[in-house]
């Protein structure tokens, strides 16, 4: 044990000591690293989503966007998000599934989504690094991880498991 009371002499020494490792690291100006790009990684940008009610009232009018791609993750029977990613957009789809959407699929999701889970699920915007609109999010969760890479390819990070309503 460095500190201890049975030697307050010690102590001083100790702390000296870590003075004298601490200061010049503490009058350098800067440190240069490398860049991501100079060691041949590829550098990412970081979007957003953005709670927005008329994306909200686009789900639960089970209206779907004609120029979007659509995606679910979770459960095949009821997704825990379901994400519509603008058509010049390219998603890395990870947990994902891509899926032909319908207003009837959609209206027995939306529906189910808000009957079972424990938070009511909300529509937000997914924004790009710039804040442009890159597509859509509806889930109970509402944050994710959005990595924007290059060539317009996208990376969207699944939602956990929403938490469910107890029953009595």
């Amino acid at each position: 044990m460095i500190w201890g009371k049975k030697n307050p002499l010690k102590n001083l020494g100790w702390l000296l000591i870590c003075l004298f490792l601490i200061y010049p690291m503490s009058t350098a100006s800067a440190l240069e690293f490398p860049s991501l790009k100079s060691l041949g990684l590829p550098s990412f940008k970081y979007g957003k989503l953005k709670r927005d009610r008329d994306v909200n009232r686009t789900f639960e009018t089970y209206k779907i966007l004609p120029d979007h791609k659509y995606y679910t993750s979770g459960q095949a029977g009821i997704p825990y998000a379901i994400i519509g990613i603008h058509n010049i957009y390219k998603l890395r789809r990870g947990m994902w599934q891509k899926i032909d959407l319908t207003k009837p699929l959609l209206r027995g999701w939306v529906s189910q989504m808000n009957n079972i889970y424990g938070y009511p699920p909300y529509g937000s915007v997914i924004l790009d690094n710039n804040g442009k609109r890159i597509g859509v999010w509806y889930s109970s969760k509402q944050w994710t991880t959005v990595i924007i890479e290059e060539n317009n390819e996208i990376a969207v990070v699944a939602p956990e498991i929403p938490g469910f309503r107890g029953g009595n």
